[in-house]
This record gives structure tokens, sequence and C-alpha cells, in this order.
């Protein structure tokens, strides 16, 4: 786990890139290349996702995390963006599901994912996901 320093500066990229992305939303949509089969991140629609997350909320928080970290999209943010840029995304859709699902507001959705009892279940339903993914044939 990363040092509180280096966790509160992601935090903080993350609310910053969270908050241009919203804003870039809300703007007209940029022409992409034809020819990139990337995916544009930053006007990608998460409700799909943050649906199956409020769902698995109703179990516990940490089935909601591993709802999250079990979609695929993370898994083509990483192989596209790397981990940095992954781990900012990661942090940005995070605090917009907490203002989605429960109208907070930025300050609030990143102090409950900077909560220890957040960090605590993120690092489980991650473990629990990696020792499953350990054990599946290739």
């Amino acid at each position: 786990m990363a040092s509180a320093n280096k966790q509160q500066k992601r935090a903080t990229r993350a609310k910053a890139k969270a908050k241009q992305n919203r804003t870039q939303r809300a703007a007209a949509p940029v022409e992409l290349d034809p020819n990139d089969d990337r995916i544009d991140f930053e006007s990608v629609d998460l409700t799909d996702l943050f649906k199956e997350m409020i769902e698995a909320q109703k179990i516990s928080q940490q089935a909601m995390c591993a709802a999250f970290l079990e979609h695929p999209l993370l898994a083509l943010v990483l192989e596209q963006e790397g981990e940095e840029t992954a781990t900012d995304f990661i942090i940005g859709a995070l605090i917009e599901y907490r203002q989605w699902s429960t109208e907070a507001d930025e300050a609030s959705a990143l102090a409950w994912i900077e909560s220890p009892a957040f960090q605590a279940d993120y690092v489980a339903a991650s473990e629990i996901i990696a020792a499953q993914n350990q054990q599946k044939p290739n």
C-alpha cells in the first residue's frame, strides 16, 4: 500500500482529473480518429458500472469494491493507459460513483475513499480477486 503522502497526491490528482473530465463531457464532443481502436476513457458512460456497484453495495462495501474491480473496463484502462493513469481513472471513477450514488460533494467523496474502512474493504476485495485469478487455469 502506498504511503499516506503518495495516496494524498494521487487523490488530489484524481480529483482534479475527475473535475476536468466532467467539464469536458459537458463541452461539445471531440472528433476521434476513426482508426484509433483505443477507448476515450474521459467520455465513457459509467452508469452501468455504477448500477452494478450500487446493487453490490446492498450486500457490503467489500462486495461493491469487488464489483468495481472485476469490471472489464478496469482491465482495459490498465492495458491501454498504464498503471499511473489507471490509478487516476480508478480514483476519479470512485469519486464519481460516490457523488452519483449519494449526491455527496467531491470533498466528502474523497474522504470516503480515503477512509480506513473503505481502504480495508478495497484491499480485501482486490486480494480475493487476485487469489481467484491465480487459481484459474490459463
